[in-house]
């Protein structure tokens, strides 16, 4: 069993703190789930995380003989019920379901109270349901509105919200230092996975004479194998800090019209962000102000040359989009608007130290 995470504040309140469970596929690349337990717990709750990772050995065995994975897993499905019932939560938020497998659903709902809502939150873009899965969540926040059509379909007649919730940042994992654009190198850079289609457009940009430094797994550096690696936050921070422009490529598969969670650490670490001209950017920053949006490698090219001769264009843009994922798109803030959806004016969270001092 998941250990339950240390709480950090109380609410400002009073009252009994609400209990937040957290259900995740695996542990994962990602440190979304963990920031957002520390997230529900700098707001005033008690949160419990747990995946759908095969932990016994009923559930390996199951897995493997049946191929049953995640929650189609009964023996997973039995685990995560005792866990919930032993926690006794007043929320249950799935991350990256947009349903659940009905057998699932029942045995998950018998050991929660009753009237708790179980939602899910997606951090990828979806064009089906997974097979086997009923529209069965009682609310499912997309963060990329290619998604709704989806969901619409399959959660028509339903009771079910379907709700717009970006992604977000963690200020304490992707922390800023003093913004000063003098030290930094006059190009462009792009840190994560640099897959093969994220390597075709810098492939695109260097043709244009476009300087492009690479960091991340296949990014391809040699005898600089050292950026060929996974960064961890604190370093994707510092090259984030490191580069006047930040390039942010989507992941063919993964995100249509959204913003990935780099579109929100870029800023929240001091660094300038680039994105591509996606439907959903305009619900989230304002373009060209906040962040600087691209069309194309040419049109990209031409923002770094512009920006080179503007420097103070280049630091006006830095500080309001920091600023505005301090003051809108943290983990705290998701972890409040979920709270309050399922709990109402009845819960009042904590402010963090980190985001009362902020600009």
């Amino acid at each position: 069993m998941d250990t339950p995470l240390t709480n950090l504040f109380s609410p400002t309140s009073g009252g009994d703190r609400p209990r937040v469970a957290i259900i995740q596929k695996s542990d994962g690349l990602l440190t979304w789930c963990k920031d957002l337990a520390s997230a529900f717990n700098e707001a005033g709750a008690i949160t419990l995380a747990a995946n759908c990772r095969p932990s016994t050995l009923g559930e390996r065995w199951i897995r493997h003989t049946k191929n049953q994975r995640l929650l189609m897993n009964p023996a997973t499905s039995r685990r995560l019920a005792i866990i919930l019932g032993a926690f006794a939560p007043d929320l249950v938020v799935f991350l990256n379901f947009p349903s659940l497998p009905e057998q699932a659903a029942a045995l998950l709902r018998q050991s929660l109270g009753p009237g708790v809502p179980m939602v899910g939150w997606l951090c990828d873009s979806v064009d089906a349901l997974p097979m086997g899965h009923d529209a069965l969540l009682d609310a499912v926040y997309y963060f990329d509105s290619a998604s709704l059509p989806t969901l619409r379909e399959h959660y028509r007649g339903s009771p079910a919200k379907l709700e717009f919730l970006p992604l977000a940042a963690n200020p304490l994992r992707y922390a800023c230092r003093p913004i000063q654009l003098a030290d930094r190198q006059p190009r462009l850079v792009f840190a994560g996975n640099c897959t093969p289609s994220r390597q075709r457009f810098a492939a695109e940009m260097r043709n244009l004479g476009q300087p492009l430094d690479l960091y991340g797994l296949h990014a391809g550096n040699w005898p600089q194998f050292w950026r060929n690696r996974k960064l961890s936050s604190a370093a994707l921070a510092q090259v984030y800090q490191q580069y006047l422009l930040n390039l942010n490529l989507l992941q063919t598969g993964n995100t249509t019209n959204g913003l990935n969670l780099r579109a929100f650490e870029i800023p929240c670490a001091g660094g300038l962000a680039t994105y591509p001209a996606v439907p959903d950017l305009a619900r989230c920053f304002t373009p060209d102000e906040e962040v600087l949006v691209f069309q194309s490698a040419e049109d990209l090219a031409e923002i770094v040359r512009s920006l080179l001769r503007e420097p103070e264009r280049a630091l006006a843009i830095t500080l309001a989009g920091h600023r505005r994922v301090l003051r809108e798109h943290t983990f705290y803030h998701r972890a409040c608007r979920l709270l309050d959806d399922a709990l109402g004016p009845a819960f009042r969270p904590a402010i963090p130290p980190y985001l009362a001092a902020s600009p």
